[in-house]
């Protein structure tokens, strides 16, 4: 178990989303997958775009479910719902665009005099100078290019003073946590109550896409991220859900050192579930040190620097 653990938490990201995919359906367009353009391009130009259109895909689970569980794709679900689980309990942190500070930064840009500097203006006359002896300029055009290429150098710097005041009108604002939430789901008595639990997970609201114009979307209720299948997920398996809870191996204590066992207990029981495994498949798969605890353990395990070891001596 140690070895697959290993070898699944050194995965890139890019790699589990290639496991992933590669038992998606497939169709005459590559993997039916909801995953990013990026990776549906690769998978399709490298041929799995002709795998059989009856694979499974666990986020899509339209074929019903398989009866072998890669470890990496089922590690990926056990990490993924854990952190998620750990946002709903402590909350985290998101940058949000403040749009009155922008302004603010940004009001005197348009109508500040861009002065280039002395190593700018001799670039653009060297660029010039070059154009000349290269026969793609005459002599008579040189003056225009040269108030030509001043203003682009202008413009250019002018874009990269709105562009940092955006970054500047950035903040790390604090999204509070919902423990009641995960309280309430790890305290329900039957599937019917995890599922009204999760009716309340996201929330129809109105934004402005543009001036006069607006949309609206489903935005999460809970602090999870946008378009999470989590509440999804706990809703569908929510039997699963419940008996994970009643399992003698849950962790029982109240004290804070075990809330993290025992969210990781239900992340690895969830992620099983999407499997049809049992649950003490899918816990011994995944294996029991936490992702924070494998991480801690790489980075201990680094040989010592040979200026250390000589010191030690």
């Amino acid at each position: 178990m140690r070895y697959i653990n290993k070898d699944i938490f050194q995965m890139s990201v890019k790699h589990q989303f290639w496991h992933i995919a590669r038992n998606c359906p497939k169709t005459s367009h590559g993997p039916s997958c909801f995953l990013p353009l990026y990776f549906k391009i690769i998978l399709s130009n490298n041929g799995v775009g002709k795998a059989s259109a009856k694979s499974f895909c666990p986020i899509i689970m339209a074929v019903g479910r398989p009866k072998k569980a890669d470890p990496g794709s089922l590690y990926f679900f056990a990490h993924d719902f854990y952190w998620q689980f750990r946002q709903m309990v402590e909350g985290h942190f998101r940058l949000r665009f403040d749009e009155g500070e922008y302004k603010h930064l940004a009001a005197g840009i348009d109508s500040q005099e861009i002065r280039l500097n002395h190593d700018q203006n001799l670039a653009i006359a060297r660029a010039v100078i070059r154009e000349v002896q290269d026969g793609r300029l005459t002599e008579a055009e040189k003056e225009a290019r040269l108030r030509e290429l001043a203003a682009s150098n202008r413009f250019v710097t002018r874009d990269w003073l709105h562009r940092q005041a955006g970054e500047e009108a950035r903040k790390q604002v604090k999204v509070p946590g919902r423990p009641d939430v995960m309280r309430a789901l790890l305290q329900a008595g039957s599937p019917e109550e995890v599922r009204k639990i999760c009716e309340d997970a996201f929330v129809p609201r109105i934004i402005q896409i543009e001036p006069g114009v607006t949309k609206e979307v489903r935005m999460p209720n809970w602090p999870i991220p946008v378009g999470s299948p989590l509440p999804r997920y706990l809703s569908e398996y929510a039997s699963e859900f419940i008996a994970a809870r009643n399992d003698k191996r849950f962790p029982v204590s109240d004290r804070p050192t075990s809330r993290l066992k025992q969210l990781w207990f239900m992340a690895r029981a969830l992620a099983g579930a999407l499997y049809g495994l049992k649950l003490r498949t899918a816990i011994n798969l995944v294996g029991s040190k936490r992702p924070e605890e494998v991480f801690e353990e790489s980075r201990a395990g680094k040989p010592l620097r040979r200026s250390v070891r000589r010191r030690n001596k």
